[in-house]
């Protein structure tokens, strides 16, 4: 080769090299940084620490709702396919540890994850062949399995944490706790009851983690890592007792059925606070599966639900005339079976009698329409709608569940002729069972109503509980005019009374029933029972409501055993002891009866 040539040779090599030098340069100055990051993200693993939802738990700190942590495993199939199974040996001519190849892809990948699994190995293996870069092979798997699979160190399979929501107590108030649903990324919202009105505070806030990991799929000991940890959502503390709660539950199903109704519902509330001991649907939903149950029954029908409240509305008649000074107790009226009102309208009992002299206590005691109107009439129109409205009929109680219904209340100058009559005895009037028990509450309660509430307090990260703060009570009835009402209620339970079937041994028990046609015009009774014991200290108030009973009708026949069974378990449950004198006088009168 000539000198010339081998001189063009050499320029252009260096040429060449510089060419390649100066690109290398270039690219080390001006793209290092995102060539970095680009390795660097494409040899990271990334994934959700997801953060559990809060619990809702009784007033006892029982588990209602709460939250598990599980997993879903996922495949990248053609990483999957790369995969080599080794094991370790030692070389018999160095001594030396080395590793050999005893399967790959697949199948070898398979093998090792049909027995963590459970999984059929050749079932698993054809799930594992493909192009996809995830596919779902295994779903809802607790924490531990997760980690038996991770320890196999197989390239290619992922995990997808997921929260999931529980239910312990199954169906227990699960019209109360409501149901989630599965939203954007995965994370649970609360689509009915209180995981609906508290999904703020029982929403936790996520965390995120990352590894950098080989070409092998094995984490980089000295690469980049973080953990960065979910915070979970706070504890919802609810007022309900779970033993009542299950008590009222299993009792209102079994008189719906015994009765052929529609539905019916149990709320005990405690009148000196708003807490609600029991709110208890027929047919409760399972908030694990609430597809399961009809659309119909998964709503919270004690909130929810209207009904003419029928002879339960006499006690706000009763109360007005009470409160106006219009009437006494021992006041005497005379009651024929028929009355025809100054304008007209004739009004008849529920059962022909002759003419009768009963007292203002034996007109509530026996339920008369014919009396009550006659009350009722003693009092101004506006004065009695004042004391609906601060009884809290026509306005939502403020209860922390979703879908309150306001009841229906219209003022007296939308009362045609007839309405300004049934208005007094429960009728052309609508409202929840809620608002039911509410009104003989403010009773028990002398006098001052407070509105209910089902939330006992939250319970922050750190375990420190916040208490709800205590509604204000509302004064609606002079405490005289409250003991008196109370006195005349007690009667409804005694002998002679519309709800003997309510009465308990031991205990004094006040009280209302309630039968009244169903608004809709679909024909048959809404029969209920609504009472406070013991009548002079009480504790609780009931409310049992009966939606289209077929076998009976009457609110003291359908509801009043309901109202016996989950009061005698109330009183129990609450430690409360009956009265000797209430035994004494029950003994007494027994005697008489006999002799």
């Amino acid at each position: 080769m000539s000198a010339t040539r081998r001189r063009v040779l050499q320029l252009a090599g260096l040429g060449a090299f510089g060419l390649v030098g100066g690109k290398l340069a270039w690219i080390q100055v001006s793209q290092a940084s995102s060539l970095a990051s680009q390795a660097l993200q494409e040899r990271t693993v990334t994934w959700i620490n997801r953060a559990p939802r809060g619990d809702i738990v009784a007033r006892d700190g029982q588990v209602l709702a709460t939250s598990a942590i599980t997993y879903d495993i996922g495949v990248n199939q053609i990483k999957i396919s790369q995969f080599e199974r080794t094991e370790e040996y030692k070389d018999p001519a160095t001594g030396q540890k080395e590793y050999r190849v005893i399967g790959h892809g697949p199948a070898a990948a398979a093998q090792l994850l049909a027995p963590v699994l459970g999984r059929d190995p050749q079932e698993l293996g054809a799930q594992l062949v493909g192009e996809s870069t995830y596919r779902v092979i295994a779903e809802d798997l607790p924490p531990d399995t997760w980690r038996e699979v991770k320890a196999l160190g197989i390239p290619g399979v992922e995990p997808d944490q997921r929260t999931r929501r529980v239910y312990p107590a199954d169906t227990l108030a699960g019209n109360v706790l409501g149901f989630t649903t599965e939203g954007e990324g995965r994370t649970l919202i609360g689509a009915a009851g209180l995981e609906m009105t508290q999904n703020d505070i029982l929403t936790g806030k996520d965390g995120k983690g990352s590894v950098e990991v080989g070409r092998s799929g094995a984490i980089i000991p000295t690469g980049k890592q973080e953990d960065e940890k979910a915070i979970s959502g706070e504890t919802v503390k609810t007022t309900l007792h779970p033993d009542l709660q299950a008590v009222a539950q299993q009792a209102i199903d079994a008189q719906v059925k015994k009765m052929s109704a529609d539905w019916g519902s149990v709320v005990v509330m405690d009148p000196a606070t708003g807490k609600l001991l029991v709110m208890a649907d027929s047919n409760s939903v399972n908030p694990s599966d609430p597809g399961a149950t009809p659309e119909a029954d998964r709503r919270c029908r004690i909130v929810e639900a209207i009904f003419e409240p029928g002879s339960v509305g006499k006690v706000v008649t009763f109360a007005t005339a009470l409160h106006e000074g219009t009437i006494t107790p021992e006041q005497k009226w005379t009651i024929p079976d028929t009355w025809t009102a100054p304008n007209g309208q004739v009004f008849e009992d529920s059962h022909s009698h002759p003419v009768e002299i009963l007292t203002t206590a034996e007109v509530l005691a026996e339920s008369s329409n014919v009396g009550t109107v006659q009350i009722g009439d003693t009092v101004s129109d506006q004065a009695r709608y004042d004391m609906m409205h601060a009884m809290g009929w026509g306005e939502k109680t403020g209860i922390q569940m979703p879908a309150e219904s306001a009841g229906i209340l219209l003022g007296p100058d939308a009362w045609d002729g007839r309405q300004r009559y049934t208005t007094m005895f429960g009728q052309g009037v609508a409202t929840t069972a809620l608002q039911s028990v509410a009104v003989l509450a403010t009773v028990a309660n002398k006098g001052v109503r407070v509105p209910p509430r089902v939330i006992e307090s939250r319970i922050d990260h750190d375990g420190v509980e916040h208490p709800e703060p205590q509604p204000e009570g509302i004064r609606v009835l002079d405490e005289q005019h409250a003991a008196l009402l109370t006195d005349m209620l007690i009667k409804v339970t005694e002998k002679g009374g519309t709800a003997e079937e309510a009465a308990l041994d031991g205990y004094l028990v006040a009280g209302k029933t309630g039968t009244t046609e169903i608004l809709t015009g679909e024909g048959g009774t809404v029969a209920s029972f609504v009472g406070f014991m013991p009548a002079k200290d009480p504790v609780i108030a009931i409310a049992v409501t009966v939606y289209h009973p077929r076998a009976a009708i009457y609110g003291g026949e359908v509801a009043g055993p309901v109202f016996r069974e989950v009061a005698l378990a109330a009183m129990h449950a609450l430690g409360v002891a009956p009265d000797p004198t209430v035994i004494a006088q029950v003994q007494s009168e027994k005697k008489e009866d006999e002799s």
